[in-house]
């Protein structure tokens, strides 16, 4: 089965890289590293910026913008593109059980978001060698060693693509559940911007619901990054970082579980 995985994924890689929109997404958040280079440099002082501070806001401002917006469309295409061009159902005459299709199409669009993040840190890493590691502005706080600071990084890049992934989920459900590739991209973008929007108005149970919506925390993971990167005491499982965790991983369980449901048991005939 796993081969066969593999084997789709690679077809599936080489069949989207012929279109334009993973370019577009690709440099879009390499471009959103030099936006962030403009952005922290009109809010700092000469000198007070270092290459964590700088390096953080790069990614912390494409997690809350352009990655999920791309992530999004590219998922709600992955199944929805081709039930609307009518190949879905050729593909599926082929010795390929449905799961397996499904599977490279979640594949294909986890790596599409790797990929993402990838072109944003890749140009943010070369900016940022411009930076000093600490400013004369800084606390006179100890801070952890280059290695440590690294790892710290690494470990809310991490983190923070467990709300990412989620988003992915939510669209690829999406894509399952509606026939047509355009129609998915409007809904998933649609209730995405909704929610995102509306999620700080709305309380259920005496809870905000932007507690447990995946968008609210994006960022969290990095901005305890920078923190501990300053040398300040900041816990990594604080109760907002549990809140994270529970709330994307239920939905990644909750959406993935429904979107291998519903297609292992859809009529393609309708």
């Amino acid at each position: 089965m796993f081969s066969e995985v593999r084997r789709l994924f690679v077809s599936e890689m080489a069949k989207i890289w012929r279109t334009k929109l993973p370019y577009l997404g690709l440099a879009c958040n390499a471009l959103m590293a030099l936006v962030a280079r403009q952005s922290v440099e009109s809010f700092a002082q000469p000198g007070e910026i270092t290459a964590f501070d700088y390096f953080v806001s790069s990614v912390i401002l494409t997690s809350t913008l352009t990655t999920p917006i791309f992530a999004i469309v590219y998922s709600a295409l992955t199944i929805a593109g081709e039930t609307s061009r009518g190949t879905l159902r050729t593909v599926l005459v082929r010795p390929v059980t449905r799961t397996q299709f499904l599977s490279a199409k979640l594949l294909s669009a986890l790596f599409y978001l790797l990929l993402l993040v990838g072109a944003n840190a890749l140009v943010a890493c070369f900016i940022a060698r411009g930076y000093p590691l600490r400013s004369p502005a800084d606390p006179p706080l100890e801070i952890p060693s280059f290695p440590r600071q690294l790892g710290i990084l690494l470990y809310g890049m991490a983190l923070s693509l467990i709300p990412q992934i989620a988003a992915v989920t939510f669209a690829f459900l999406i894509s399952v559940l509606v026939g047509s590739g355009g129609t998915a991209v409007g809904v998933a973008l649609g209730l995405y911007l909704t929610i995102t929007a509306a999620k700080q108005f709305i309380s259920v149970g005496g809870y905000e619901l932007s507690q447990f919506v995946f968008s609210t925390y994006y960022d969290l993971p990095m901005k305890i990054a920078a923190s501990r990167i300053a040398g300040m005491y900041d816990l990594w499982w604080q109760d907002r970082m549990i809140f994270m965790l529970a709330s994307s991983l239920s939905i990644i369980i909750v959406f993935l579980a429904a979107s291998y449901r519903i297609f292992l048991r859809r009529d393609l005939n309708m």
